[in-house]
């Protein structure tokens, strides 16, 4: 009997001391009963500490590094053209440029204020605005991108056509005021939302198409938006 206790407490001291070498991936899950909510510009721009405490040792920085050389290595396509004028949209569309259209996601490696490792992701609502969630919850930004990031991506889905992409740009539109979500392994809810979530639920909400990939399991982060199979590359800066 003494023997087997000997073993059992030798079996546990084993298992606990390979469990806190294991990778924390998934350790660290805040809820909105954890972290109030952000609503306020004021509060959004306190909650960026809490943002980064959350994010830590959930995304590994190597892993992420990789992702945006993986990323980076995408060929630059022409983009798609709308149903409506195919015959004059096909004449203008040019590869490379600055996309300007309704319904075309952002993507940049930048840290947002030099906290974040994760990068930024927005879709655009107009040739200025850009619909995102930032530290104060889902809200609007001017679409120039290209000017104020080191790092940027346009992409579309293969799937959709333009005036469906314009129609999830209106779908993240409408949930602007909500707050910031910082369980980034709950992408599925839709009371709050992290930037890439906010891009990824419109399209699985409105056309089933799941631009997660099983890098970071089920967090989304922005650089699966730009990696997805679902997904192709227009603009890279």
């Amino acid at each position: 009997m003494k023997k087997c206790s000997k073993l059992l407490v030798a079996s546990l001291t084993i298992f606990t001391v390979m469990s806190s070498s294991l990778p924390v991936f998934g350790a660290t899950k805040f809820t909105d009963s954890k972290v109030p909510a952000v609503t306020t510009n004021n509060e959004g721009a306190a909650s960026m500490k809490v943002i980064k405490a959350a994010q830590q040792g959930v995304y590994d920085q190597g892993t992420i590094n990789a992702e945006w050389a993986k990323a980076k290595k995408k060929p630059v396509m022409a983009d798609k053209a709308s149903v409506k004028s195919l015959t004059n949209e096909i004449a203008n569309l040019t590869t490379g440029t600055y996309p300007t259209r309704k319904g075309v996601i952002l993507v940049t490696a930048d840290w947002y204020k030099g906290l974040l490792p994760t990068g930024h992701s927005g879709i655009i609502w107009s040739n200025a605005t850009v619909v995102e969630s930032l530290a104060n919850g889902v809200t609007t930004g001017p679409n120039n991108w290209n000017l104020t990031k080191n790092t940027c991506y346009g992409v579309t889905t293969y799937d959709t056509t333009v005036e469906e992409d314009a129609k999830a740009s209106d779908w993240c539109y409408s949930q602007i005021g909500k707050p910031y979500n910082y369980n980034y392994f709950n992408p599925y809810t839709r009371s709050t939302f992290y930037c890439s979530q906010l891009v990824y639920a419109s399209y699985l909400d409105l056309y089933g198409i799941n631009l997660d990939t099983i890098s970071y399991l089920n967090a989304v982060h922005p650089m699966e938006l730009v990696n997805s199979s679902e997904t192709f590359t227009i603009y890279q800066k």
